[in-house]
Protein backbone atom coordinates (compact mmCIF):
# COMPACT_ATOMS: atom_id res chain seq x y z
CA UNK A 1 0.00 0.00 0.00
CA UNK A 2 1.50 3.33 -1.00
CA UNK A 3 1.91 6.45 1.08
CA UNK A 4 -0.66 8.24 -1.10
CA UNK A 5 -3.28 5.53 -0.55
CA UNK A 6 -2.75 5.58 3.17
CA UNK A 7 -3.09 9.35 3.37
CA UNK A 8 -6.36 9.14 1.48
CA UNK A 9 -7.70 6.77 4.15
CA UNK A 10 -7.26 9.25 7.04
CA UNK A 11 -10.80 9.96 8.17
CA UNK A 12 -12.28 12.71 10.30
CA UNK A 13 -12.61 11.53 13.90
CA UNK A 14 -10.03 8.72 13.63
CA UNK A 15 -8.23 8.23 16.93
CA UNK A 16 -4.90 10.03 17.06
CA UNK A 17 -2.30 8.42 19.29
CA UNK A 18 0.45 10.42 20.98
CA UNK A 19 -0.42 13.36 18.74
CA UNK A 20 1.14 11.59 15.75
CA UNK A 21 -0.28 8.21 14.74
CA UNK A 22 -3.65 7.64 13.07
CA UNK A 23 -5.22 4.38 14.30
CA UNK A 24 -6.73 2.44 11.40
CA UNK A 25 -8.29 -0.96 10.81
CA UNK A 26 -7.52 -4.04 12.87
CA UNK A 27 -4.98 -6.33 11.20
CA UNK A 28 -4.87 -9.18 13.70
CA UNK A 29 -4.57 -10.14 17.34
CA UNK A 30 -2.63 -12.56 19.47
CA UNK A 31 -1.72 -13.37 23.02
CA UNK A 32 0.49 -10.30 23.33
CA UNK A 33 -1.82 -7.69 21.82
CA UNK A 34 -3.80 -6.41 18.86
CA UNK A 35 -2.22 -4.98 15.73
CA UNK A 36 -3.78 -2.16 13.71
CA UNK A 37 -2.97 -0.42 10.48
CA UNK A 38 -2.04 3.20 10.92
CA UNK A 39 -0.43 6.29 9.46
CA UNK A 40 2.46 8.32 10.79
CA UNK A 41 1.27 11.92 10.34
CA UNK A 42 4.81 13.15 10.76
CA UNK A 43 6.10 11.30 7.70
CA UNK A 44 2.93 10.14 5.93
CA UNK A 45 4.22 6.58 5.98
CA UNK A 46 2.04 3.55 6.71
CA UNK A 47 2.77 1.93 10.06
CA UNK A 48 1.66 -1.08 12.07
CA UNK A 49 0.50 -0.21 15.59
CA UNK A 50 0.53 -2.97 18.19
CA UNK A 51 -1.51 -2.37 21.35
CA UNK A 52 -1.42 -4.15 24.66
CA UNK A 53 -4.10 -3.12 27.13
CA UNK A 54 -3.45 -3.68 30.80
CA UNK A 55 -7.09 -4.76 31.13
CA UNK A 56 -6.59 -7.78 28.84
CA UNK A 57 -2.98 -8.61 29.67
CA UNK A 58 -2.71 -11.98 31.41
CA UNK A 59 -0.09 -10.71 33.83
CA UNK A 60 2.63 -8.17 34.34
CA UNK A 61 4.89 -10.65 32.53
CA UNK A 62 2.95 -9.89 29.34
CA UNK A 63 3.80 -6.22 29.77
CA UNK A 64 7.44 -7.10 30.38
CA UNK A 65 7.54 -9.11 27.15
CA UNK A 66 5.79 -6.28 25.29
CA UNK A 67 8.37 -3.77 26.46
CA UNK A 68 11.17 -6.22 25.71
CA UNK A 69 9.92 -6.44 22.14
CA UNK A 70 10.20 -2.68 21.73
CA UNK A 71 13.68 -2.59 23.24
CA UNK A 72 14.87 -5.37 20.94
CA UNK A 73 13.38 -3.84 17.79
CA UNK A 74 14.96 -0.47 18.57
CA UNK A 75 18.39 -2.03 18.01
CA UNK A 76 17.60 -4.17 14.96
CA UNK A 77 18.41 -3.10 11.40
CA UNK A 78 17.60 -5.69 8.76
CA UNK A 79 15.63 -5.36 5.54
CA UNK A 80 13.49 -8.38 6.45
CA UNK A 81 12.55 -7.08 9.91
CA UNK A 82 10.05 -4.19 10.28
CA UNK A 83 11.93 -1.18 11.62
CA UNK A 84 11.11 0.38 14.97
CA UNK A 85 9.27 3.71 14.89
CA UNK A 86 8.08 4.51 18.42
CA UNK A 87 6.84 3.05 21.70
CA UNK A 88 4.70 4.75 24.36
CA UNK A 89 1.83 4.22 26.78
CA UNK A 90 -1.35 6.19 27.33
CA UNK A 91 -4.00 6.36 30.03
CA UNK A 92 -7.62 6.35 28.89
CA UNK A 93 -10.56 8.15 30.50
CA UNK A 94 -11.19 5.23 32.87
CA UNK A 95 -7.62 5.30 34.10
CA UNK A 96 -6.53 2.11 32.30
CA UNK A 97 -3.09 1.97 30.75
CA UNK A 98 -2.67 1.19 27.06
CA UNK A 99 0.77 0.27 25.73
CA UNK A 100 1.68 0.87 22.08
CA UNK A 101 4.50 -0.22 19.79
CA UNK A 102 4.75 1.34 16.34
CA UNK A 103 6.68 -0.33 13.52
CA UNK A 104 7.17 -0.04 9.81
CA UNK A 105 4.21 -1.51 7.94
CA UNK A 106 5.08 -4.57 5.85
CA UNK A 107 2.76 -5.39 3.00
CA UNK A 108 2.15 -9.02 2.20
CA UNK A 109 0.39 -12.22 3.22
CA UNK A 110 1.42 -14.40 6.11
CA UNK A 111 2.37 -17.95 5.26
CA UNK A 112 -0.44 -19.05 7.57
CA UNK A 113 -2.87 -17.34 5.19
CA UNK A 114 -1.31 -19.24 2.29
CA UNK A 115 -1.81 -22.51 4.17
CA UNK A 116 -5.46 -21.65 4.84
CA UNK A 117 -5.90 -20.89 1.15
CA UNK A 118 -4.70 -24.40 0.33
CA UNK A 119 -1.34 -23.49 -1.20
CA UNK A 120 1.43 -26.06 -0.86
CA UNK A 121 4.96 -24.87 -1.47
CA UNK A 122 7.24 -26.97 -3.64
CA UNK A 123 10.65 -28.28 -2.62
CA UNK A 124 12.31 -25.53 -4.67
CA UNK A 125 10.20 -22.84 -2.99
CA UNK A 126 10.85 -24.39 0.42
CA UNK A 127 14.61 -24.26 -0.14
CA UNK A 128 14.43 -20.60 -1.24
CA UNK A 129 12.22 -19.83 1.77
CA UNK A 130 14.66 -21.50 4.17
CA UNK A 131 17.64 -19.59 2.78
CA UNK A 132 15.85 -16.27 3.33
CA UNK A 133 14.86 -17.11 6.90
CA UNK A 134 18.38 -18.38 7.62
CA UNK A 135 19.72 -14.99 6.51
CA UNK A 136 17.47 -13.35 9.12
CA UNK A 137 18.39 -15.80 11.86
CA UNK A 138 22.08 -15.51 11.06
CA UNK A 139 21.78 -11.76 11.61
CA UNK A 140 19.80 -12.10 14.87
CA UNK A 141 21.93 -14.85 16.34
CA UNK A 142 25.12 -13.08 15.32
CA UNK A 143 24.35 -9.97 17.37
CA UNK A 144 26.14 -9.36 20.65
CA UNK A 145 24.34 -10.50 22.69
CA UNK A 146 22.37 -12.87 20.38
CA UNK A 147 18.67 -12.24 19.82
CA UNK A 148 16.40 -15.30 19.72
CA UNK A 149 12.94 -14.86 18.20
CA UNK A 150 11.39 -17.87 20.03
CA UNK A 151 8.19 -17.88 17.96
CA UNK A 152 9.06 -18.77 14.36
CA UNK A 153 5.87 -20.03 12.70
CA UNK A 154 3.84 -19.45 9.50
CA UNK A 155 1.76 -16.60 10.94
CA UNK A 156 4.90 -14.64 11.88
CA UNK A 157 6.48 -14.87 8.43
CA UNK A 158 5.20 -12.71 5.58
CA UNK A 159 5.55 -13.15 1.84
CA UNK A 160 5.96 -9.69 0.37
CA UNK A 161 4.83 -8.74 -3.16
CA UNK A 162 8.43 -8.87 -4.41
CA UNK A 163 8.75 -12.50 -3.27
CA UNK A 164 10.95 -11.80 -0.25
CA UNK A 165 10.20 -12.98 3.28
CA UNK A 166 9.81 -10.79 6.35
CA UNK A 167 9.87 -11.86 10.00
CA UNK A 168 7.41 -10.10 12.31
CA UNK A 169 6.06 -10.25 15.87
CA UNK A 170 9.00 -10.14 18.24
CA UNK A 171 6.70 -10.45 21.25
CA UNK A 172 8.50 -13.56 22.46
CA UNK A 173 12.01 -12.29 21.75
CA UNK A 174 14.82 -13.09 24.15
CA UNK A 175 18.16 -11.31 24.27
CA UNK A 176 20.65 -13.89 25.49
CA UNK A 177 23.11 -12.31 27.84
CA UNK A 178 25.61 -14.17 30.03
CA UNK A 179 23.01 -14.81 32.73
CA UNK A 180 19.91 -15.43 30.60
CA UNK A 181 20.60 -18.93 29.24
CA UNK A 182 17.77 -20.30 31.36
CA UNK A 183 14.52 -18.39 30.94
CA UNK A 184 11.80 -18.22 33.55
CA UNK A 185 8.95 -17.92 31.05
CA UNK A 186 7.95 -20.54 28.48
CA UNK A 187 6.78 -18.84 25.31
CA UNK A 188 6.16 -20.02 21.77
CA UNK A 189 3.51 -21.94 19.88
CA UNK A 190 2.68 -25.62 20.28
CA UNK A 191 4.09 -27.76 17.50
CA UNK A 192 6.81 -25.30 16.59
CA UNK A 193 8.56 -25.10 19.95
CA UNK A 194 11.78 -27.02 20.50
CA UNK A 195 11.80 -29.42 23.49
CA UNK A 196 14.39 -27.42 25.41
CA UNK A 197 12.29 -24.27 24.97
CA UNK A 198 9.37 -25.99 26.70
CA UNK A 199 11.67 -26.41 29.69
CA UNK A 200 12.47 -22.70 29.72
CA UNK A 201 15.88 -23.14 28.09
CA UNK A 202 16.36 -21.27 24.81
CA UNK A 203 19.36 -21.22 22.47
CA UNK A 204 19.77 -20.11 18.82
CA UNK A 205 19.19 -23.71 17.70
CA UNK A 206 15.69 -23.41 19.17
CA UNK A 207 14.78 -21.01 16.34
CA UNK A 208 16.16 -23.52 13.81
CA UNK A 209 13.85 -26.20 15.21
CA UNK A 210 10.88 -23.86 14.79
CA UNK A 211 11.97 -23.09 11.23
CA UNK A 212 12.07 -26.82 10.44
CA UNK A 213 8.59 -27.35 11.87
CA UNK A 214 7.33 -24.38 9.84
CA UNK A 215 8.73 -25.82 6.59
CA UNK A 216 7.10 -29.18 7.32
CA UNK A 217 3.75 -27.41 7.81
CA UNK A 218 4.14 -25.45 4.58
CA UNK A 219 5.06 -28.52 2.54
CA UNK A 220 2.51 -30.95 3.97
CA UNK A 221 -0.31 -28.80 5.40
CA UNK A 222 -0.13 -31.03 8.46
CA UNK A 223 0.29 -28.99 11.61
CA UNK A 224 3.40 -30.28 13.41
CA UNK A 225 1.24 -31.18 16.42
CA UNK A 226 -0.82 -33.51 14.19
CA UNK A 227 2.15 -35.52 12.93
CA UNK A 228 3.29 -38.65 14.79
CA UNK A 229 6.29 -38.49 17.09
CA UNK A 230 8.76 -41.30 17.67
CA UNK A 231 11.27 -40.89 20.47
CA UNK A 232 10.46 -37.18 20.40
CA UNK A 233 11.27 -36.97 16.66
CA UNK A 234 8.73 -35.55 14.23
CA UNK A 235 7.86 -38.20 11.61
CA UNK A 236 7.43 -36.02 8.52
CA UNK A 237 9.32 -38.10 5.94
CA UNK A 238 6.34 -40.09 4.57
CA UNK A 239 4.65 -36.82 3.56
CA UNK A 240 7.53 -35.34 1.52
CA UNK A 241 8.82 -38.38 -0.33
CA UNK A 242 9.65 -36.34 -3.44
CA UNK A 243 11.80 -33.81 -1.61
CA UNK A 244 15.54 -33.63 -2.43
CA UNK A 245 17.88 -35.46 -0.08
CA UNK A 246 19.51 -32.17 0.97
CA UNK A 247 16.19 -30.70 2.10
CA UNK A 248 15.22 -33.87 3.98
CA UNK A 249 18.65 -33.92 5.61
CA UNK A 250 18.28 -30.29 6.64
CA UNK A 251 14.86 -30.94 8.18
CA UNK A 252 16.11 -33.98 10.08
CA UNK A 253 19.08 -32.00 11.31
CA UNK A 254 17.13 -29.01 12.62
CA UNK A 255 14.29 -31.14 14.04
CA UNK A 256 16.62 -33.25 16.15
CA UNK A 257 14.94 -33.13 19.60
CA UNK A 258 18.21 -33.26 21.57
CA UNK A 259 19.60 -29.77 21.23
CA UNK A 260 23.22 -30.96 21.55
CA UNK A 261 22.68 -33.18 18.48
CA UNK A 262 20.85 -30.54 16.42
CA UNK A 263 22.26 -28.32 13.69
CA UNK A 264 23.43 -25.49 15.89
CA UNK A 265 23.58 -22.39 13.68
CA UNK A 266 22.37 -20.87 10.43
CA UNK A 267 25.74 -21.23 8.69
CA UNK A 268 25.85 -24.97 9.32
CA UNK A 269 22.21 -25.32 8.30
CA UNK A 270 22.92 -23.57 5.00
CA UNK A 271 25.86 -25.91 4.31
CA UNK A 272 23.69 -28.97 4.93
CA UNK A 273 20.95 -27.58 2.69
CA UNK A 274 23.51 -27.11 -0.09
CA UNK A 275 24.78 -30.67 0.34
CA UNK A 276 28.20 -29.47 1.53
CA UNK A 277 27.97 -30.87 5.04
CA UNK A 278 26.44 -33.82 6.87
CA UNK A 279 27.19 -32.48 10.34
CA UNK A 280 24.56 -33.17 13.01
CA UNK A 281 22.38 -35.24 10.72
CA UNK A 282 20.76 -38.18 12.51
CA UNK A 283 21.09 -40.27 9.33
CA UNK A 284 24.79 -39.52 8.82
CA UNK A 285 27.01 -41.90 10.75
CA UNK A 286 30.77 -42.11 10.35
CA UNK A 287 32.46 -41.24 7.09
CA UNK A 288 30.60 -43.71 4.87
CA UNK A 289 28.36 -42.84 1.91
CA UNK A 290 25.12 -41.00 2.69
CA UNK A 291 21.88 -42.98 3.00
CA UNK A 292 19.53 -43.43 0.05
CA UNK A 293 16.27 -41.65 0.83
CA UNK A 294 14.10 -43.06 -1.95
CA UNK A 295 13.29 -46.54 -3.23
CA UNK A 296 15.94 -47.52 -5.82
CA UNK A 297 14.48 -48.10 -9.26
CA UNK A 298 14.09 -51.82 -9.99
CA UNK A 299 14.43 -52.97 -6.38
CA UNK A 300 12.21 -55.82 -5.26
CA UNK A 301 12.24 -54.69 -1.63
CA UNK A 302 8.88 -53.60 -0.22
CA UNK A 303 8.64 -51.15 2.66
CA UNK A 304 5.26 -50.39 4.21
CA UNK A 305 4.39 -47.96 6.98
CA UNK A 306 1.00 -48.42 8.62
CA UNK A 307 0.65 -45.92 11.42
CA UNK A 308 3.52 -46.72 13.79
CA UNK A 309 4.21 -50.13 12.24
CA UNK A 310 7.10 -50.52 9.79
CA UNK A 311 7.42 -53.64 7.62
CA UNK A 312 10.44 -54.37 5.43
CA UNK A 313 10.13 -57.35 3.07
CA UNK A 314 13.28 -58.47 1.27
CA UNK A 315 12.83 -61.13 -1.42
CA UNK A 316 15.18 -64.08 -1.83
CA UNK A 317 18.30 -63.35 -3.85
CA UNK A 318 18.21 -65.17 -7.18
CA UNK A 319 21.99 -64.94 -7.50
CA UNK A 320 22.62 -66.56 -4.12
CA UNK A 321 19.99 -69.21 -4.75
CA UNK A 322 21.82 -70.30 -7.89
CA UNK A 323 25.15 -70.37 -6.06
CA UNK A 324 23.59 -72.26 -3.16
CA UNK A 325 21.97 -75.01 -5.21
CA UNK A 326 24.99 -75.27 -7.51
CA UNK A 327 27.25 -75.74 -4.50
CA UNK A 328 24.86 -78.30 -3.03
CA UNK A 329 24.95 -80.35 -6.22
CA UNK A 330 28.73 -80.22 -6.31
CA UNK A 331 28.90 -81.39 -2.70
CA UNK A 332 26.53 -84.26 -3.44
CA UNK A 333 28.65 -85.26 -6.45
CA UNK A 334 31.82 -85.18 -4.36
CA UNK A 335 30.22 -87.28 -1.64
CA UNK A 336 29.01 -89.77 -4.21
CA UNK A 337 32.54 -90.11 -5.53
CA UNK A 338 34.00 -90.52 -2.04
CA UNK A 339 31.25 -92.80 -0.83
CA UNK A 340 33.48 -95.94 -0.86
CA UNK A 341 35.92 -94.17 1.50
CA UNK A 342 33.28 -93.11 4.03
CA UNK A 343 33.19 -95.23 7.17
CA UNK A 344 30.60 -95.59 9.89
CA UNK A 345 32.74 -93.39 12.13
CA UNK A 346 33.16 -90.52 9.67
CA UNK A 347 29.66 -90.59 8.20
CA UNK A 348 27.95 -88.77 11.14
CA UNK A 349 30.61 -86.04 11.12
CA UNK A 350 30.30 -85.51 7.38
CA UNK A 351 26.51 -85.48 7.54
CA UNK A 352 26.54 -83.00 10.45
CA UNK A 353 28.95 -80.63 8.69
CA UNK A 354 26.99 -80.84 5.47
CA UNK A 355 23.71 -80.22 7.24
CA UNK A 356 25.12 -77.22 9.09
CA UNK A 357 26.42 -75.66 5.90
CA UNK A 358 23.10 -76.23 4.13
CA UNK A 359 21.07 -74.79 7.03
CA UNK A 360 23.28 -71.71 7.43
CA UNK A 361 23.19 -71.26 3.68
CA UNK A 362 19.44 -70.78 3.96
CA UNK A 363 20.21 -67.31 5.36
CA UNK A 364 21.53 -66.29 1.96
CA UNK A 365 18.66 -67.60 -0.17
CA UNK A 366 15.53 -67.09 1.96
CA UNK A 367 13.25 -64.05 1.97
CA UNK A 368 13.25 -61.83 5.05
CA UNK A 369 10.46 -59.94 6.78
CA UNK A 370 11.35 -57.35 9.42
CA UNK A 371 8.51 -55.78 11.40
CA UNK A 372 9.09 -52.94 13.86
CA UNK A 373 6.25 -51.71 16.06
CA UNK A 374 6.33 -49.24 18.97
CA UNK A 375 6.84 -51.99 21.57
CA UNK A 376 8.05 -55.13 19.78
CA UNK A 377 9.87 -56.22 16.64
CA UNK A 378 10.30 -59.47 14.73
CA UNK A 379 12.87 -60.62 12.18
CA UNK A 380 11.75 -63.63 10.17
CA UNK A 381 14.41 -65.01 7.85
CA UNK A 382 12.15 -67.95 6.89
CA UNK A 383 14.73 -70.56 7.83
CA UNK A 384 14.71 -73.28 10.47
CA UNK A 385 14.75 -71.39 13.77
CA UNK A 386 14.98 -68.19 11.71
CA UNK A 387 12.25 -66.24 13.54
CA UNK A 388 13.49 -63.81 16.19
CA UNK A 389 11.33 -61.55 18.37
CA UNK A 390 12.35 -58.84 20.78
CA UNK A 391 11.62 -55.43 22.31
CA UNK A 392 11.91 -52.38 20.06
CA UNK A 393 13.54 -50.34 22.81
CA UNK A 394 16.46 -52.79 22.72
CA UNK A 395 17.27 -52.02 19.08
CA UNK A 396 20.37 -49.84 19.09
CA UNK A 397 21.22 -49.41 15.41
CA UNK A 398 21.36 -51.00 11.97
CA UNK A 399 24.78 -51.37 10.38
CA UNK A 400 26.16 -52.30 6.96
CA UNK A 401 28.77 -55.04 6.75
CA UNK A 402 30.91 -55.05 3.64
CA UNK A 403 32.39 -58.18 2.01
CA UNK A 404 34.74 -60.02 4.37
CA UNK A 405 34.14 -57.75 7.39
CA UNK A 406 32.67 -60.73 9.23
CA UNK A 407 33.62 -64.40 9.04
CA UNK A 408 31.43 -67.50 9.03
CA UNK A 409 32.83 -70.31 11.19
CA UNK A 410 35.76 -67.94 11.95
CA UNK A 411 37.41 -68.35 8.55
CA UNK A 412 34.88 -68.06 5.69
CA UNK A 413 34.36 -64.42 4.58
CA UNK A 414 30.70 -63.42 4.57
CA UNK A 415 29.19 -61.38 1.72
CA UNK A 416 27.94 -57.84 2.28
CA UNK A 417 24.78 -57.65 4.36
CA UNK A 418 22.91 -55.73 7.05
CA UNK A 419 23.18 -56.22 10.81
CA UNK A 420 20.39 -55.19 13.17
CA UNK A 421 21.94 -54.59 16.58
CA UNK A 422 19.78 -55.78 19.47
CA UNK A 423 21.89 -54.22 22.15
CA UNK A 424 25.27 -55.87 21.57
CA UNK A 425 23.80 -58.89 19.77
CA UNK A 426 23.94 -58.82 15.95
CA UNK A 427 21.06 -60.08 13.79
CA UNK A 428 22.30 -60.73 10.25
CA UNK A 429 20.07 -60.33 7.19
CA UNK A 430 19.88 -58.63 3.80
CA UNK A 431 22.32 -60.84 1.93
CA UNK A 432 22.32 -60.31 -1.83
CA UNK A 433 21.24 -56.67 -1.75
CA UNK A 434 23.02 -54.05 -3.81
CA UNK A 435 24.96 -51.30 -2.05
CA UNK A 436 22.22 -48.80 -2.88
CA UNK A 437 19.53 -51.09 -1.45
CA UNK A 438 21.52 -51.64 1.74
CA UNK A 439 21.90 -47.88 2.30
CA UNK A 440 18.20 -47.34 1.56
CA UNK A 441 17.01 -49.97 4.05
CA UNK A 442 19.54 -48.71 6.60
CA UNK A 443 18.28 -45.12 6.25
CA UNK A 444 14.61 -46.14 6.60
CA UNK A 445 15.22 -48.25 9.70
CA UNK A 446 17.51 -45.64 11.26
CA UNK A 447 14.78 -43.07 10.73
CA UNK A 448 12.35 -45.32 12.59
CA UNK A 449 14.78 -46.08 15.41
CA UNK A 450 15.80 -42.43 15.70
CA UNK A 451 19.49 -43.30 15.34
Amino acid sequence: MTKFQWNQEILEGTELLNGRFELGEKLGSGGQGTTYAGVDRLTGDPVAIKELSLDVADSWKAIELFEREGQALRNLEHEAIPSYVDAFHLEDDQGSLRFFLVQQYVEGSTFQQLIEEGELISSESAIAFVHQVLDILEYLHGLNPPVIHRDIKPSNLLLRPDGTVALVDFGAVQVVGPNTFIGSTVVGTSGYVAPEQLAGRTVPASDLYSLGATVVHLMTHFHPSDLPMERMRLRFEPHIVEAPAELVGFLKGVLEPVVEDRICNASEARAVLKGKSTANLPVAVGNGPPPVLHRPVGSGIKIEEEGQKLTVWIPASGRYRRVYWGSALILVAILATLLPLITTKTAPLIAGALGTVLLVGQLFISPTRLTIEPDTFSLNRHTINGLHRGWTEDLADIEVREVGEEKFMAFLPMPAHLVLMEGVYPLHFGFGLTAVERRWVQGVIRGRLGS
